[in-house]
């Protein structure tokens, strides 16, 4: 009996040793759960903070662009010239009054020069996208970088802004590619939607879609391709030799 009691004790022992152990392994498990759900909460703030640098960088580059598009620029007092009105009614206007040591006014804007189009009058475009983007943040504006037409040197491949030359007539045709994602795309006249396009090619699948504007444009107005507003969608939008994303266009009169 004595034995018997002794063997009893020693197991009781080892029983208490194991639930201590249990008890710390759920401690720790119940740690490491709590640390990876803060890891993901910050992985999500940081992701949501740099898509709103990406947005202010965005519109950091257009206002840049805006004053200091190629090929040459010139400044005039803004105060009685709204953002988008027709800039050939102003041919009287002195254009270096807003230029003080190099620096320009924070109430001035800058207007194309007159003779910003070819000797035909001409203004066509032609750019495409010479590597892919993964992942694209909404409001995230898509750049063709290699410029192949630039008649009127209207398009700038930095920025992937076209801005008008002159006013008139535009049609603009842009192609995007998606592979193994989906994307919605929209091409913007300075802040207002004109087109919208959508391709959803999942599961390893690879495709294009196209989509085409025709519209009045008035010199100086900016003209883009962004990913949707809201929905950004998913995976790649591919380019490579066997396919491109483009953007192009033309004055139509």
């Amino acid at each position: 009996m004595l034995e018997l009691r002794e063997t009893v004790q020693k197991l009781d022992n080892v029983v208490q040793q194991q639930s201590a152990r249990i008890y710390d392994l759920e401690t720790t498990v119940t740690i490491q759960r709590n640390h990876i759900q803060d890891l993901m909460t910050d992985k999500k703030t940081d992701i949501e903070y740099r898509r709103k640098l990406e947005r202010r960088l965005k519109v950091i580059e257009n206002n840049f662009v805006w004053k200091y598009s190629k090929p040459k620029e010139y400044n005039v007092k803004s105060s009685n010239i709204s953002p988008h009105e027709n800039v050939d009614q102003h041919e009287n206007t002195d254009y270096n009054s807003g230029i003080v040591d190099g620096v320009v006014k924070e109430n001035e804007r800058l207007l194309l020069p007159q003779d910003n189009t070819a000797s035909d009058g001409l203004v066509a475009f032609y750019s495409y996208m010479s590597n892919p983007e993964n992942n694209p943040s909404a409001h995230h504006t898509l750049i063709y970088d290699v410029s192949v037409t630039n008649v009127g040197n209207g398009y700038n491949h930095v920025t992937g802004i076209f801005t008008a030359p002159t006013s008139g007539v535009y049609v603009f045709i842009w192609v995007t590619r998606i592979m193994n994602g989906e994307h919605p795309t929209e091409l913007m006249i300075n802040n207002t939607v004109y087109g919208v396009t959508f391709l959803r090619a999942k599961n390893g699948d690879d495709g294009s879609v196209s989509g085409n504007v025709v519209a009045n444009v008035t010199k100086g107005d900016s003209v883009f391709v962004r990913v949707h507003s809201t929905y950004a969608g998913d995976g790649y939008i591919h380019s490579n030799e066997h396919g491109r994303p483009s953007f192009s266009g033309w004055l139509l009169h």
